[in-house]
């Protein structure tokens, strides 16, 4: 598989060689309802912030139904909806400290895994994933 990288470092289309339909490009845009959208990315996850293991079975449904959700939205509608905000200050609690290897310039967002509850996740939009860098089930990295 060779990637052609597009806007801000992200794959915007991909080569795929099979034995038996030979070369084909596949743009992002041409992907099937169920692949497009924003995706999430672990690749910043920190567990010593929050771990799924905490999460209960309701819990992790609402998460799997948000990236549901994310399926539905670009990086642009996505940061204007009811379901994301920008963080607008630093964390409460210092176990939420921003990992080494993410610039301290990036915009960190909040989205809201229940819109009944407390539940959230909190990372850095980039193109169009998330990537997820603490759980928050009780809402603690900014308490109301």
């Amino acid at each position: 598989m060779v990637r052609k990288l597009g806007k801000n470092g992200i794959a915007d289309e991909f080569q795929i060689e099979g034995p038996s339909s030979g070369d084909e490009s596949i743009s992002l845009e041409d992907l099937p309802g169920d692949l497009a959208g924003v995706s999430i990315s672990l690749r910043y996850y920190r567990k010593q912030a929050e771990c799924f293991s905490k999460w209960g079975t309701n819990d992790l449904r609402k998460f799997s139904a948000l990236i549901d959700k994310l399926r539905n939205h670009n990086a642009g509608t996505l940061a204007g909806s009811k379901l994301c905000s920008a963080h607008k200050g630093p964390p409460a609690q210092a176990k939420f400290a921003l990992p080494d290897s993410l610039s301290p310039d990036l915009t960190l967002y909040e989205l809201r895994v229940d819109q009944s509850n407390k539940a959230r996740i909190h990372g850095v939009l980039w193109g169009e994933t998330f990537f997820l860098v603490w759980l928050d089930r009780n809402h603690a990295v900014f308490p109301e």
